[in-house]
This record gives C-alpha cells, sequence and structure tokens, in this order.
C-alpha cells in the first residue's frame, strides 16, 4: 500500500516571526510619513485659516481706510482721571490693565481686534449683538467689557456669552491649549517692539513656566519730544496697537490713539508681517496670573492676548534706544547690529521660544507648535511659513511696516523677500 505524504498546515513559529518583523519594520517606515502628512495637514489648515483671518481684517481696512485697533478700553471719566490721563499716559486703562497693574473700578477692558472684523469672518450675527456702550448708564459706566453678562439689549446675547462662543477659523489645529466649546484663539497683531506704543513697555521672556515679567518702558525717542515723538517713532514700528475711549457723550480726544493705514505701510505689504501665531492666547484653563483675575477668550483687548512684539533690541543703553551704543544706527548702507536681537537664542523671546510653556499671558512673542517655525500673514494677505532662524534684522525689518522712514538713529535697510520666503 503506497504511503501518503503529510500535507503541512499553516506557518513555522519562524515563519510567523518573520512576516511580523517585515510587517514591524514596514510600520516602523511608514509611521513617520504618516506623521508628516499629518503634521503637514494641520499647518495647511492652519495657514488656511490664517489666510481668512488677514483677509478679513484687509476687508476692514478697505473698508475703514483703517486697521482696527488691537484692542479698546474704556477710559475713567471722572475729571481728575481724565486730566492725570491727558497729562501722562501712563496712568491710563491700558497700562492699569497690563500685568502687575492696578484697574481703576471706572476703567473698562472692552473689546480685542477680533470684535471689530467679525463682518468680514461671516460672523455679522455675533457682531451686530456686541454690546459697546451700557444702554442704562452711558457716560458713566457706559463702556461695556467683553466679559460683561448683564449689560445688553433684549432678545439679544451679552458680550459674556458671546466672546465665549467658539469660532472655527481663529484656531490654529495644531495649537494644544485648545478648549472644546470655548472662545479660543490662536492668532495675534502685530503690535511692533512694545505692548503700548504711548508707553513703550517691553517684556522680560523666560524659560520658566510663570517667570516672564513686563520689562520696563523704552526710551524710543528723545525726552525733550514728549509723548508726540515717541508716538511718532513707535507707531512706525508696528502695525496695530491699543486704544482707549470714553463712553458715550464724551468728546474728550485722547492724543495718542493711533490708527494705521495701507499707506502707511512703507516699506511694502508683502515685507510686512500682520499675523502671527501664538499658542499662548486665547483662553485660560484656569485665571491667568498674567490676566489682572480677568477670564481671557478671542474678545480679551490685554496687550498680551492681542499682539506679538519683538524682543528687546536695545542691547545698550539700559534701555535707551536714542543712544549710539544701542547698534540700532545703520553704519554706511549697513543696519546696526542691535536689530539682530529681534530672533536671537538665548534672549528668551525668540520665534517658538515658548513652545514649552504653559501659563497663557505669559509670551507676547510669536510662538506655536510646529516644528522649524510658524506661520505668519502679511499686509498683502499673503501666508508664509516663518523659520525659527530667521535672522534677527531680517525679522525685525519684517516686523517695521515704515523702517525707512525711522529717524536716523533707528533707520533700517530694505529688505530682500528671500531673507524670508521658503
Amino acid at each position: 500500500m503506497a504511503s501518503r505524504r503529510r500535507v503541512r498546515q499553516g506557518f513555522t513559529l519562524i515563519e510567523l516571526l518573520v512576516v511580523i518583523s517585515i510587517i514591524g519594520i514596514l510600520v516602523g517606515l511608514l509611521l513617520p510619513a504618516i506623521n508628516s502628512a499629518r503634521e503637514a495637514g494641520r499647518r495647511a489648515k492652519c495657514q488656511s485659516n490664517m489666510k481668512n483671518v488677514v483677509l478679513a481684517i484687509i476687508g476692514y481696512v478697505n473698508n475703514k481706510s483703517v486697521f482696527p485697533p488691537s484692542g479698546e478700553f474704556g477710559e475713567d471719566p471722572t475729571p481728575a482721571a481724565v486730566a492725570a490721563f491727558l497729562a501722562n499716559p501712563a496712568t491710563g486703562a491700558v497700562v492699569q490693565f497690563l500685568p502687575g497693574g492696578t484697574p481703576s473700578g471706572n476703567t473698562t477692558p472692552m473689546y480685542s481686534w477680533v470684535v471689530p472684523i467679525l463682518p468680514y469672518l461671516d460672523n455679522t450675527d455675533l457682531f451686530n449683538q456686541w454690546t459697546m456702550f451700557s444702554p442704562t448708564a452711558p457716560q458713566i459706566s457706559g463702556c461695556v467689557s467683553y466679559f460683561d453678562p448683564t449689560n445688553y439689549l433684549v432678545g439679544q446675547a451679552s458680550n459674556n456669552k458671546i466672546s465665549n462662543i467658539s469660532i472655527g477659523v481663529l484656531i490654529c489645529p495644531d495649537d494644544n491649549t485648545i478648549q472644546t466649546g470655548q472662545g479660543n484663539l490662536s492668532y495675534v497683531v502685530n503690535g511692533g517692539f512694545a505692548l503700548y506704543h504711548a508707553v513703550p513697555l517691553s517684556w522680560a521672556g523666560s524659560p520658566i513656566d510663570g517667570a516672564g515679567a513686563p520689562a520696563g518702558p523704552l526710551t524710543w525717542a528723545p525726552s525733550v519730544t514728549g509723548y508726540a515723538g515717541t508716538i511718532g517713532v513707535t507707531s512706525k514700528m508696528g502695525v496695530m496697537f491699543p486704544e482707549s475711549t470714553y463712553g458715550q457723550g464724551i468728546t474728550t480726544r485722547i492724543p495718542w490713539n493711533v490708527r494705521s493705514s495701507l499707506t502707511g505701510i512703507i516699506d511694502g505689504a508683502s515685507n510686512t508681517i500682520l499675523l502671527s501665531e501664538n499658542t499662548l492666547t486665547g483662553v485660560s484653563v484656569v485665571t491667568s496670573p498674567y490676566s489682572n483675575g480677568l477670564p481671557t477668550n478671542w474678545a480679551c483687548p490685554l496687550p498680551n492676548w492681542t499682539s506679538f512684539i519683538s524682543a528687546n533690541v536695545c542691547v545698550g543703553g539700559a534701555g535707551d534706544c536714542t543712544a549710539s551704543a544701542s547698534m540700532l544706527s545703520p553704519v554706511g548702507d549697513l543696519d546696526g547690529l542691535g536689530w539682530g536681537f529681534a530672533n536671537k537664542v538665548g534672549t528668551y523671546a525668540n520665534i517658538n521660544g515658548g513652545q514649552n510653556l504653559t501659563i497663557e499671558g505669559q509670551y507676547p512673542f510669536s510662538n506655536s507648535a510646529h516644528p522649524g517655525g510658524l506661520n505668519m500673514g502679511f499686509c498683502d494677505g499673503g501666508v508664509r511659513f516663518i523659520s525659527n532662524t530667521i535672522d534677527g534684522t531680517v525679522y525685525a525689518k519684517i516686523i517695521t511696516p515704515a523702517g525707512s522712514k525711522l529717524p536716523l538713529y533707528l533707520k533700517q535697510m530694505p529688505v530682500e523677500q528671500d531673507a524670508f520666503t521658503n
């Protein structure tokens, strides 16, 4: 009788281990590509959202002929406070609401740059329901805050309700501080080289959570020129600035309110940053120690929540930017060496230097969760990815909209687009 050959079924243990090893190798090769593709997708969505926000701001400018304020504050309307403020802007609402300030009971943080552009973000209904001034006491407590839950017309939502509504276009998908269903914000506007242009306050960054702090005022103009001279310089170094107002019925002019226009972008709209990312703005998980106890969201006008600024470039003269030791004046047709400190590793204020920080409001510099750089929107409507390692002098130039019109001790040379485009 012929013997039957036994038919083997399945894999041997060695064959199975070989197959598993091959699959593991293939997965290991594919995972970086998949992660890279996901990051590219999130970055593209972030760029698309930023593009829409930039175009909304430009839409506002085309309609109003000026940029909106970065934040609006209500001033104390009592006669003594008005007299003190008009003599010294450092006594006003903007400075009072900076970290460590002491807000007056009659001053009000009203709204951020987001509120005026809501109609251009397809949110006209939210804008129409926003309450600027109290319908009950327009001259005393007339300026209504962004978190006020009570002063609104019947049938409308309160500012508190509106400002806590999530608006998707204001969010970068890579922002790791986003809170579901809250008034998140991932983008900030170009404030130049100071948190407040009328009192040029700088900021000291830190690699330690909670250690960033105000660093005092910088001297951008000779003291004999007063606040007019200061504003004449600082208004050429940024695009959008904080301003303040009084309640309805009070017509007192506030002389240091500054609104830029497109014609003021002397160095070119395609060479001037309008918008940047910052993961340390928007909603606070708990009340931030940098917000003077106030809740924060996309309508918060506090400068640390609305704007990004440059690092301190006044490296000499103890903050006196007019001093020759500051190295900001040009040498022949070369820029002063001090501008390089705008993005210099070790200053704790360079691009993406706050990626390991977690407390909202402590890092008013450009910051994202992207590896290698971040998205920035320009005044021409374009959005570009800017490297972490961009030369500080180039970075200072594309922050400054009118560097060619600065005083000689600060004047900047023209910038080449090849120096900041990829």
